[in-house]
């Protein structure tokens, strides 16, 4: 598998979250969320894709792939993790800073660390 950067997993965890309140996710709602272009997001799309975190449909439907789904929800809990420990760490950061923070950290961590914060992530 390619390696897993911050882009990837900004994306992953967007559709999961997308495809957690409507079954049909496009890439108009996945650009909209993520506050990026349409072309920039069905870029991504043929990257995931490749990467077989995801499946495109003929109409522009995004799905997760039970792998993509899988890791996302795995890393979420990662992510949400991270996220409820920051406080104790009195960085003084805003919620903004903590969630870019936390994107940040976590596809970079080591598996075993990754492992030992959140279970399977």
């Amino acid at each position: 598998m390619a390696e897993l950067r911050e882009t990837h997993l900004r994306y992953l965890l967007a559709i999961y979250e997308l495809g957690r309140g409507k079954p049909d996710v496009g890439i108009q709602d996945i650009a909209k969320t993520l506050g990026c272009s349409k072309a920039s997001a069905t870029k991504m799309m043929g990257i995931l894709m490749d990467m077989a975190f995801l499946v495109r449909e003929r109409y522009g439907k995004v799905y997760l792939t039970d792998t993509g789904f899988l890791l996302a929800k795995d890393v979420l809990r990662c992510v949400e993790e991270l996220y409820a420990r920051l406080p104790a760490m009195d960085l003084d950061l805003t919620e903004e800073e903590s969630q870019n923070m936390v994107c940040t950290i976590v596809p970079n961590m080591p598996e075993h660390c990754r492992k030992r914060l959140c279970g399977r992530a």
